[in-house]
């Protein structure tokens, strides 16, 4: 084994493997890590920081065993421990997640980021009551903060009253206040308001925090610091403008590339595997619903929203450009990449598997070709409820569009056209769930859509509301619940401020 790095060079060393991760080599940042432990293998540093581009490379159970033999190693470490819960929750362990969350909250017992992450994870975990106290403990003891009122708005705006929503509206309109934080207050607002069926004001919330975000395109650069914290990348925000754009032309070019003739030619040379189950289409539409119910049918695993898809078609096709040869197999290995890459996110390879990543509608031409036997599910709402709750909803990065009401109605008819491009290179490949016709029937829906998946039929997936699952969209309190109609048509108390969005849906709006 090489000697150990002397203080000096240790440093110098691990600050040159930084700057190259910050720069984007993550491959010479991953040489310069691993050439440090090879002489430090106990140092816990260049292990979190490799576990950062496990993570990012869509490693998970490789980062799990990376950091939970650093955190054996070193307890005392809680950049480390924070990394780990991380990996965890990502990976669905929602009782390890609780428990490292809970014992931060021991070690720092004044440390408000460590009960809202507790909060959070309890959240997320289905456990309602428990997230609700934690919430709530939150904003009483750290009332000028706001992820105390947002939390506990996001699971029922009625546990707010009077003086407290007084104080997130006073939160909301001080400017001296942080950016994110007054933006997080308008959108609970949003939802108070709502709540209180006072639609103008709840409209305005939303309007403002929108307005917010979409003027602070930078509102989350990269901390100097930022390795030292959670695993998992910042969030990512371009502008509206640019975010429509690169939208467009990735439509344009995949449906231009993936025609009748093409598919033809790679048609039958994927893998044969019958257990992935894609969720595709538009944010809000309905499709944690979806997973929630699948995934409480025992032969069924949900994984959320993954990344693996795009991963492996991006290493396939750069394999193809070095080895050429390699062009007749691609679809099958890139298949059999894919399953690879499922089960590093913690797919145990037993049971039928679902990937929600929703904007790979843009990509089931490379689905069928890759996995010919694979399900693909398209999770549809009405166009309006669709983008209004877009617009309501906060979400932690990307969905730039979602900002303003034309830029959402633009998307969603290049969605639909999408998706009608499939429907003719494709008749019937993709099954199309409705998500009105669902709740208006829920157990013939329910039990149309474990058909339509090729399973035996399971009492659980009536009971979807009890799986507690780790859910981690914006549906996390709605899917923990009964099914209801309440959000249909909702976009009739907003019909007189929605004219943007109905100019922008084009054929797709409401007859008004």
């Amino acid at each position: 084994m090489p000697s150990p790095l002397a203080p000096a060079v240790f440093t110098s060393a691990l600050a040159e493997a930084k700057r190259a991760h910050l720069a984007g080599d993550f491959a010479g940042a991953r040489r310069l890590y691993e050439n440090i432990l090879a002489h430090n293998p106990d140092e816990p540093g260049p292990q979190v920081l490799l576990a950062e581009l496990d993570m990012r490379e869509g490693r998970l159970m490789t980062a799990r065993g990376r950091l939970e033999r650093v955190v054996a190693g070193h307890p005392e470490s809680f950049e480390t421990r924070t990394a780990l819960a991380n990996v965890l929750e990502e990976l669905g362990d929602v009782t390890a997640t609780t428990a490292l969350y809970r014992e931060e909250t021991a070690r720092e017992p004044d440390s408000k980021d460590a009960w809202v992450k507790l909060a959070t994870a309890l959240q997320t975990a289905g456990k309602i009551e428990g997230a609700t106290k934690t919430f709530r403990y939150a904003l009483d003891r750290w009332p000028e903060g706001v992820a105390g009122y947002h939390g506990l708005a996001a699971i029922d705006p009625a546990l707010l009253s009077t003086e407290e929503v007084d104080r997130l509206q006073a939160i909301a309109a001080d400017e001296r206040k942080a950016i994110d934080e007054r933006i997080h207050a308008y959108f609970a607002l949003g939802n108070v308001h709502e709540k209180h069926e006072r639609y103008d004001d709840a409209f305005a919330a939303f309007a403002k925090g929108n307005r917010l975000r979409r003027e602070n395109p930078n509102l989350y650069p990269e901390p100097p610091e930022w390795m030292e914290a959670l695993p998992g990348g910042q969030p990512v925000f371009t502008s509206v403008e640019q975010a429509e754009r690169l939208h467009d032309n990735f439509v344009r070019e995949t449906m231009r590339a993936f025609t009748p003739g093409y598919l033809a030619k790679f048609a039958g040379g994927g893998d044969p595997s019958q257990e992935p189950i894609f969720i595709v289409g538009m944010p809000r539409s309905g499709s944690t619903l979806l997973e929630q119910i699948l995934s409480s049918h025992p032969g069924v695993q949900g994984l959320g929203e993954t990344q693996a898809l795009s991963r492996t078609f991006r290493a396939a096709l750069a394999e193809v450009q070095r080895n050429p040869a390699g062009a007749a197999t691609f679809y099958r290995r890139m298949g059999g990449a894919y399953l690879g890459a499922l089960r590093e996110l913690g797919w145990d390879g037993k049971r039928r598997v679902i990937d929600k990543m929703l904007g790979n509608y843009i990509n089931i031409g490379v689905i069928h070709l890759a996995l010919p036997n694979a399900t693909v599910l398209h999770s549809m709402r009405d166009p309006v409820d669709t983008c209004l709750s877009c617009f309501r909803q906060l979400f932690g990065k990307k969905n730039e569009t979602s900002y303003d009401l034309g830029a959402i109605g633009r998307q969603y008819v290049r969605y639909r056209e999408m998706i009608e491009h499939w429907d003719r290179v494709l008749p019937g490949r993709v099954v199309h769930v409705q998500h009105e016709r669902l709740i208006a029937d829920a157990e013939q829906g329910i039990r149309s859509l474990v058909s339509a998946c090729g399973l035996t039929w399971d009492d659980a997936c009536l009971r979807f509301n009890e799986n507690e699952r780790t859910v981690r969209t914006a549906s996390v309190s709605q899917v923990r619940r009964p099914i209801s109609g309440a959000a249909v048509q909702r976009w009739r108390k907003y019909e007189k401020h929605l004219g943007p969005l109905f100019e922008a849906l084009g054929p797709y709006a409401p007859a008004l």
